[in-house]
């Protein structure tokens, strides 16, 4: 009989916006999140973390004013960038099969007005996009350069978490430790990203807000 269970870990990731017409900014609760299942007595973990270590609360800020705010508006840089974590770990086995890991976001609820006379007026997730770096190749599973598409199950990121593993004589399962050991370990390890506003659209001037959950899962 095959068991298996899923590890997932959530992080939730608040988007505020605040400006003469419309601006953003990100806050992400940026402590660790760590869920562990047992599966044919091997722990399996996972962890997920978005911003700062511990309890923090990082706030990417989008300020649309002066000229950006009247006839010629560009896109708005947020700052400060945002770095993402999602690390699984696998316990010693004898075969090589990958777990699918994947990372997600859900930003399927507008940003809506907060105060500052923009009455029931949502900007929608999409109007953000992000410029990763300090990652690898879209090859490799690690966050590419992309937008939120306002879906509640988007998905950033997808890689194996390979496992750590020993090969015996003849090609065997290793047998008491006896064999040839390889080391594999597959992780998005801060990826930084960097939001940007398009401000394409003139909004009611206020302050907008909104909440985007990033979940991490291994299978």
């Amino acid at each position: 009989m095959t068991r298996s269970r899923r590890c997932q870990a959530i992080a939730t990731t608040a988007l505020v916006a605040a400006a003469l017409v419309a601006a953003a900014s990100l806050a992400p609760p940026a402590h660790a999140v760590i869920t562990t299942v047992t599966d044919t007595g091997s722990t399996y973990g996972l962890t997920l973390r978005v911003g700062s270590p511990g309890a923090t609360i990082d706030t990417v800020a989008f300020s649309v004013t002066g000229a950006n705010a009247g006839l010629t508006p560009t896109a708005v840089t947020g700052t400060p960038t945002i770095d993402v974590w999602v690390m699984p770990v696998r316990p010693i086995a004898n075969t090589t099969v990958a777990r699918p890991v994947t990372l997600r976001v859900d930003s399927s609820i507008a940003l809506t007005c907060q105060s500052g006379g923009c009455g029931a007026t949502t900007i929608p997730f999409s109007k953000i996009s992000w410029v990763a770096t300090n990652n690898s190749n879209a090859a490799s599973g690690d966050i590419q350069g992309g937008r939120f598409t306002a879906a509640a199950n988007q998905s950033i990121a997808s890689y194996d978490a390979n496992a750590t593993f020993c090969v015996g004589p003849l090609g065997l399962p290793c047998v008491l430790g006896v064999g040839t050991w390889t080391y594999l370990s597959r992780n998005v390890t801060a990826t930084r990203l960097q939001f940007s506003y398009d401000n394409d659209v003139v909004y009611p001037g206020g302050n907008y807000k909104g909440t985007v959950r990033f979940t991490a899962s291994m299978e």
